[in-house]
């Protein structure tokens, strides 16, 4: 008699894991009329009667279907504490209105080639969020970092520990250091729009005051240790909102001929255009923990079907919303205009608007990177919070790098946002659904070798025979609902992502 387990039970068999659950009437259970087994030999398997009183108890459920409780979920084990529906729309929303958004008038020079590049951008910016989103449910992981150790490390025994531990600590120092790499970035392009008109109003250098006095800011609001936070939270709609004043007046300052080019990110360096605008305002984060982070809400769907399908609904919504909101820059930026003057009042508040609205950014960037490890000892002693402020020291640090190597950190960082975003993503999809055996989702990873007996079951109507047949089954299921996430990885993202960076390695080189 073949029986599935379900999760809400496994718990309370733990002592059995090792042991084969038998039916009451097959000839190896002491249960058995057969007297092939002896009741008192103390080599017999233990027994597990059924309990009647389960409806479910021969169900066998799969990635796809119902789900009580799923242990990957739980509230110690997540990288952002469960945040309500609202705020995970608001952190997926943000990412897509920063510094790319800001930058996509500047390097506009035709319509219709900019509006292809919002929607193919858009689009792509879709897929990959859902795929990411995919990829976690697929192997139970709530984190991006988890998912690449999955994808590289898996290869490598077990036993291997420091190698796995080194492995693990890498992809932590790698996308930790992308984030301070953006969050200096912003910092650095928020300090270049407000810096000339400092300058202009006092005629001495404010650049190093003026760094130092937002890095102070920043360092304020920047304190709390979570997302979930109501500071960052409000500072995150405060920088979305902050966005939209910027884009009405720098609309309204086009419109009547007084709209000049923004000085933000005065060192571009080679990869920064039009195109890598958009897509760089395209890029995601924060995809992985924001859905376990939603998944692990009370309040959500319990049906786990249902929680993803919430999920991806706030995916596009976000990016349609985002799409919205940036379109405008795009359908002005081809208009001919007349630039206005510096101190014109209107090109200051559009200036000290986009400047604020990167500044408040920054917050949940930093907020998101783990903490640093310091001693027990110093943190007795010292009640500042180190790990942060050496994290915004670091950020200050590198925003006062000299121009050279302001534009190398500029196209490092692009470069790094858009692989993570685009190409990542589709590498890991290939890598573990065609180099990698399939998870099992009925059969259990070793079946207990049953004792030899000379009743034994048909091989037709054996337990293994009908597992390994729903087995199929789901796994066939499972495949057919990927056909079209894989048409769109080897047709969309992998040609999209190696040109770009064909692309970019060539831009870098000098060689186009």
């Amino acid at each position: 008699m073949a029986q599935a387990i379900s999760s809400g039970r496994r718990s309370s068999l733990d002592s059995l894991a090792g042991s084969p659950i038998l039916s009451p009437t097959s000839p190896a259970s002491p249960y058995s009329p057969t007297d092939s087994v002896s009741v008192r030999d103390s080599s017999s398997a233990l027994v597990l009667l059924p309990n009647q009183d389960d409806e479910d108890s021969f169900e066998f459920s799969s990635d796809e279907e119902h789900d009580e409780h799923d242990p990957q979920l739980e509230i110690a084990k997540l990288a952002i504490p469960p945040l309500p529906a609202a705020t995970v729309f608001l952190y997926l929303l943000a990412p897509y209105l920063r510094l790319g958004a800001i930058l996509v008038p500047n390097g506009i020079t035709s319509l219709k080639f900019g509006l292809v590049n919002l929607f193919v951008a858009a689009a792509l910016s879709v897929f990959s969020r859902n795929l990411w989103f995919l990829l976690a449910r697929y192997l139970r992981k709530s984190t991006a970092e988890d998912i690449f150790f999955e994808v590289i490390a898996k290869s490598i025994s077990r036993t291997k520990r420091r190698r796995r531990e080194r492995i693990r600590r890498l992809l932590l120092c790698v996308t930790g250091s992308l984030r301070i790499l953006m969050a200096s970035m912003y910092f650095r392009a928020s300090v270049d729009s407000v810096y000339p008109l400092l300058l202009q109003a006092l005629p001495v250098q404010t650049r190093l005051i003026t760094t130092l006095a937002l890095g102070l800011l920043i360092f304020v609001v920047s304190f709390p240790k979570s997302l979930a936070s109501k500071q960052v939270i409000c500072t995150t709609w405060l920088s979305i909102i902050l966005y939209i004043a910027w884009l009405a007046a720098a609309l309204y300052n086009h419109m009547t001929g007084t709209m000049m080019p923004s000085p933000i990110l005065v060192q571009h360096g080679v990869l920064w255009n039009g195109t890598t605008s958009i897509a760089f305002s395209f890029a995601t984060s924060l995809t992985v923990p924001l859905s376990t982070s939603l998944a692990g809400r009370p309040s959500t769907p319990s049906n786990k079907t249902d929680r993803g399908t919430y999920f991806q609904m706030l995916c596009i919504l976000s990016t349609i919303i985002a799409t919205l909101l940036i379109l405008p820059s795009i359908l002005t930026a081809s208009l001919p205009n007349v630039p206005g003057a510096l101190s014109d009042t209107r090109n200051i508040i559009v200036h000290v608007l986009g400047a604020s609205s990167l500044l408040l950014s920054i917050p949940p960037v930093l907020v998101s990177i783990r903490p640093l490890p310091v001693p027990l000892a110093v943190r007795r002693v010292c009640k500042l919070d180190l790990s942060k402020a050496t994290l915004i020291f670091v950020v200050v640090l590198l925003s006062l790098a000299p121009p050279s190597m302001a534009a190398f950190l500029n196209d490092l960082t692009i470069l790094l946002a858009l692989c993570g975003s685009y190409f990542l993503p589709a590498w890991a999809h290939i890598t573990i659904h065609y180099f990698r055996r399939p998870i099992s989702i009925v059969i259990p990873p070793s079946v207990p070798n049953t004792p030899q007996t000379v009743q034994s079951p048909s091989p037709s109507h054996s337990p293994d025979a009908l597992l390994q047949r729903k087995e199929r089954l789901l796994q066939r299921r499972r495949l057919g609902r990927r056909v079209l996430w894989d048409v769109g990885v080897w047709l969309l993202l992998i040609p999209i992502s190696v040109f770009g960076m064909v692309w970019a390695g060539g831009r870098l080189v000098g060689q186009w």
